[in-house]
């Protein structure tokens, strides 16, 4: 299972490491790992880089876009895909900040919708991989 941490990521941060996103993954790590007696210094660094998302409205967004769908449930901000065809099981939690997103896939359901917003950064500490959204969804 993947669990990536999924960013807005404000104009003038995307602009400076949209060519070598190693940079602001190293800064996402560094946050996500950072000692308790600092956090208050994380917290600050994490909203300089990152937007505040319009999550009712991407909550509600992506409700509309599987309601009728067999596959879809939904608790409070809690979206989920169980397809037993694709053997996919992908859990998209909606917080101010950033989403959360696990999945048994690589490239999950939820994916798809986030696409149409700019400046979005995927981050799976655990596996220690990153990358943009765009690039996933460019032609090659």
């Amino acid at each position: 299972m993947r669990t990536f941490y999924i960013f807005k990521i404000k104009d003038e941060y995307a602009r400076l490491t949209k060519n070598n996103p190693y940079h602001l993954y190293k800064m996402m790590s560094y946050i996500y790992n950072i000692d308790r007696t600092e956090i208050n210094r994380g917290a600050e660094l994490f909203y300089q880089m990152v937007e505040r998302l319009k999550s009712k409205d991407m909550d509600i967004q992506i409700f509309k876009k599987y309601q009728d769908n067999f596959f879809y449930t939904k608790f409070k901000n809690i979206h989920q895909v169980n397809n037993i065809y694709k053997k996919e099981e992908s859990k998209l939690i909606v917080h101010k900040h950033f989403l959360l997103l696990k999945s048994t896939v690589i490239r999950p359901t939820f994916l798809n919708d986030l696409k149409e917003y700019p400046n979005i950064f995927l981050c799976d500490f655990e596996n220690k991989d990153y990358f943009w959204l765009e690039r996933l969804f460019q032609k090659t």
